[in-house]
């Protein structure tokens, strides 16, 4: 008997197959025939069913039944306690399955944490939640914990799904496009920096209007950080960023640095993530100024960085915030002290972004005395529900933005102070920035050598488990979550997926 278990014994079932008691006598499992009990209940596992959570273990005699029958489900099991565990582990059944790479344990403790570690949408499909009845009418006090922290996994899951299925397509393509251009960029070979400055971060958000003119002031005394969106600020305000940082895909991007002409930033050096978008690395490419790429966590990126070499930086994005990658990037050349103006993440001031921006021009442009400025902000901000906070209001995506934000400095380890919207951070450590290797093979070539890799790969094989996936096969999981987001054959089986992934990528131009 193992301490703080809910089990207390085994015995055998009038079939001869071992199983276990709880404290109470009563058994999870039939007495009888416990495998053909479990043969009725595998009955309700859909055929489209590919990441299953099992709510009970018991004896395993579902779970052994559900690895017999279906090669091509991963099952995450839970058990109350790593107690309960470590008792059924005794069993020669728990102990056989166990093995099984298609299979799980957790408790209720992390199975929040495990669902968010192996549950991959554009793998797996669909999830499905399935449980041992008499396990959960003897447990009746943990279900609701269970239930809340399987609904807030997947929401969180669901939600970086809805991303990749948005924009897995455009992704592919600017990384492709982009990588095809790389042998034009003139890398920063080292990141000579100023780093007796204070580094300056800047965002866009509303609070910068007043910000701004304190920048102003003190211009010489930074090392100033820009993200795309307030490129725009600062150039109309006189101020010429030191740097600017670059990493969302959609082709409204390049309106940041396609109507900049008002700055020579012939000085300034710009940070694109791979997978940004590649006509705003072809504007700033066509006017010889400074590039630099990055990763952010893309698998494709991460996949031609390592194949090629490239030894590009990688900068954390959080929950896909460019403001945090120009935190990483200002920690990681060794500022010691960094600010961070405008990273609202909420619609302070009544409007979602400061003056100055291309948004701004764009409803100036639009607005009239039916449709005014006002009204159409309120239409981008009532696009999602509101939510109230302190004296202003904020939306679920801009509060998992500030979450992400301000948890990047707590695993840091980073102190800081908050005040007026601007954040005031004392950071430790020296450079890590290593010098990035200078890439001489001609970014044409590249592309037709990475499609050679993909246009030989096996598009007959069945995949039955995510281990199975090699680095590149994982690499197309973002354009795959596209494909699921835009083709009706939702029942289909990875395969399908897989294959019209390979076809997609091999068509898409790197122009």
């Amino acid at each position: 008997m193992t301490a703080n278990s809910i089990y207390s014994q085994i015995i055998e079932s009038k079939t001869g197959l071992q199983l276990p008691l709880l404290q109470n006598g009563k058994s999870i499992d039939s007495r009888y025939d416990p495998k053909k009990e479990s043969l009725r209940l595998f009955e309700e596992i859909k055929a489209d069913t590919h990441f299953l959570i099992v709510i009970g273990i018991a004896g395993g005699f579902l779970l052994e039944t559900i690895l017999e029958k279906r090669k091509d489900i991963f099952i995450l099991a839970l058990e109350k306690s790593q107690a309960d565990i470590a008792f059924l582990q005794e069993l020669p059944l728990i102990k056989k399955i166990s093995e099984n790479k298609n299979l799980c344990f957790c408790t209720r403790e992390n199975l929040e944490t495990k669902i968010l570690e192996l549950y991959v949408p554009a793998f797996y499909g669909n999830l499905q939640v399935i449980e041992l009845r008499g396990w959960t009418l003897e447990n009746k006090d943990c279900i609701a914990d269970i239930n809340s922290a399987i609904n807030k996994a997947c929401g969180l899951v669901s939600a970086d799904f809805s991303v990749q299925s948005h924009f897995g397509k455009l992704w592919n393509h600017n990384i492709l496009s982009n990588l095809s251009n790389i042998h034009k960029i003139s890398f920063v070979q080292n990141f000579n920096l100023p780093l007796d400055k204070k580094a300056l971060i800047v965002a866009a958000g509303p609070s910068l209007d007043d910000t701004i003119k304190k920048i102003q002031k003190k211009v010489q005394d930074y090392y100033i950080i820009a993200t795309d969106t307030a490129l725009s600020i600062l150039s109309s305000s006189g101020i010429i960023p030191q740097a600017v940082i670059s990493l969302d895909g959609q082709n409204i991007s390049s309106a940041h640095f396609l109507h900049n002409k008002s700055s020579d930033l012939s000085n300034t050096l710009f940070l694109f993530d791979l997978c940004a978008n590649s006509s705003a690395v072809k504007a700033v490419l066509n006017k010889n100024y400074n590039i630099s790429f990055f990763t952010s966590g893309h698998p494709l990126s991460e996949y031609i960085n390592r194949f090629f070499n490239l030894g590009l930086t990688k900068l954390f994005s959080g929950a896909g915030t460019v403001t945090i990658s120009a935190l990483d990037f200002a920690i990681k050349a060794g500022f010691k002290n960094i600010f961070v103006a405008g990273a609202d993440f909420a619609y302070s001031k009544g409007k979602p972004y400061a003056k100055g921006t291309y948004l701004d021009r764009l409803y100036n442009q639009k607005s009239n005395k039916i449709n005014s400025i006002q009204f159409l902000y309120s239409n981008l901000q009532y696009r999602t529900p509101l939510i109230k906070e302190e004296d202003t209001y904020t939306t679920q995506i801009l509060q998992a933005y500030k979450y992400s934000f301000e948890n990047f400095l707590q695993s840091m380890a980073l102190s800081y102070k908050k005040e007026n919207y601007l954040y005031n951070i004392s950071n430790r450590e020296g450079s890590i920035f290593k010098p990035q290797n200078i890439n001489t093979k001609n970014g044409k070539d590249l592309v037709k050598e990475l499609k050679k890799i993909y246009a030989k790969k096996e598009n007959t094989v069945t995949f039955n488990s995510f281990y199975e996936l090699k680095e590149s096969d994982i690499s197309l999981l973002p354009l795959i979550s596209w494909i699921r987001n835009h083709d009706n054959k939702s029942m289909s089986d990875f395969k399908y997926f897989y294959k019209e992934a390979l076809s997609i990528f091999n068509e898409l131009g790197e122009n």
